[in-house]
């Protein structure tokens, strides 16, 4: 007998939730894997042998039969097939459950809490914010909707976000009073409740000299495993043509960071393309990423606050001073296997037999 375990109804209806919600992730990622094959004309389009003789036999010994598709999309830069990439059908159906707490997805990464989770992170003024219909000052008190409408009147510009649901820049609004003549109060009636308003943050002058029209970000994916928290993946995601969002789906660019934190020779746009400079005329090799180590650092510290998730992305920005500006974090992230590598590198198959054959994660 489980002890601290919800009961059987509780319990079955959790998982029917939790099925639902990861099928669904796993067919808009199907999806999404064919648009991108179409922009790129099928990918590497290995040969039937060189797939089944070279990734088939690796995902045998866990019951998994991938498809195709996925490494024809994830290893058409380096055109040969690694089989430690993860297909995302998979890693949303069997990964990431048994790696994180798709129940606690939603309430942990609220980012009206960010505060009182990472009091430790360097994080943008907030100016205002709304949970469950009840506002709070950047100071915590409670504020009637008149106070609120007022702190924003006050303000020369701000970003509003939804502070659960805002992946890949959906509903982000960016307000300035010289250019936006609006009423701010059907702005957050228009929002309903569960959001949050912060200043706009002052970049770095390496980062703006990419992109100065959106804040760039540092995307890094880290992981938990064997008690110690793993970088995955680091990528710089860019704005490009004057857009205020830097995410790839909303046109945005990706290049990998080096763990010199040099950016990499190319970085991929929307249409799964390889470039080696910006529109604007950055050449990414010629950049370094300001503050990267700290950056990591600050990521190894705040992992360990929230082990529900033990995949996490996060997302920073550089102020002015150089310092790491914590934005937000993903308790759900995307991989960044297209365009920095597979998820899990040398500890693949040590995490693959701890979840699907069910080796101790910590030997003997």
């Amino acid at each position: 007998m489980k002890i601290n375990q919800a009961k059987g109804w509780e319990r079955l209806c959790r998982s029917i939730y939790q099925k639902v919600d990861l099928l669904a992730e796993a067919k808009n990622a199907r999806s999404s894997c064919r648009r991108q094959l179409a922009n790129i004309k099928g990918g590497y389009r290995g040969s039937n042998h060189l797939f089944r003789s070279q990734v088939v036999p690796f995902w045998k010994r866990y019951g998994v039969k991938p498809k195709k598709m996925w490494y024809d999309l994830y290893c058409f830069k380096d055109a040969k097939y690694d089989p430690r990439y993860i297909p995302e059908d998979i890693y949303w159906q069997r990964i990431y459950p048994a790696f994180n707490k798709p129940s606690f997805r939603h309430a942990y990464t609220d980012k009206c809490f960010y505060n009182q989770l990472f009091p430790y992170l360097n994080q943008p003024r907030t100016i205002l914010r709304n949970s469950n219909n009840c506002f709070f000052d950047g100071a915590g008190n409670i504020i009637s909707f008149a106070r609120a409408k007022s702190l924003l009147e006050s303000e020369q510009r701000f970003v509003i976000k939804p502070a659960v649901y805002s992946g890949e820049g959906i509903d982000i609004f960016f307000y300035e009073r010289e250019h936006n003549n609006m009423d701010l109060q059907k702005l957050m009636e228009s929002y309903g409740c569960n959001y949050i308003v912060q200043e706009v943050v002052a970049q770095h002058n390496v980062l703006a000299s990419i992109h100065p029209q959106s804040l760039n970000t540092i995307r890094v994916i880290s992981f938990l495993f064997q008690g110690e928290i793993h970088i995955s993946s680091s990528i710089l995601r860019m704005g490009v043509a004057g857009s205020r969002l830097d995410n790839i789906s909303a046109g945005g660019l990706a290049c990998p960071i080096l763990p010199n934190g040099n950016l990499a020779k190319e970085a991929m746009d929307k249409q799964s393309q390889w470039v080696t400079s910006h529109p604007g005329g950055a050449v990414f090799d010629k950049i370094k990423v300001p503050s990267f180590d700290k950056i990591l650092e600050a990521v190894r510290i705040a992992h360990k606050d929230i082990p529900h998730f033990r995949i996490i992305g996060w997302d920073f920005s550089i102020d002015e001073n150089g310092e790491p500006v914590f934005i937000e974090y993903n308790g759900a992230p995307a991989m960044n296997q297209v365009s920095f590598g597979p998820l899990f590198g040398e500890l693949t198959e040590s995490v693959l037999n701890t979840i699907f054959l069910n080796e101790a994660e910590f030997g003997n």
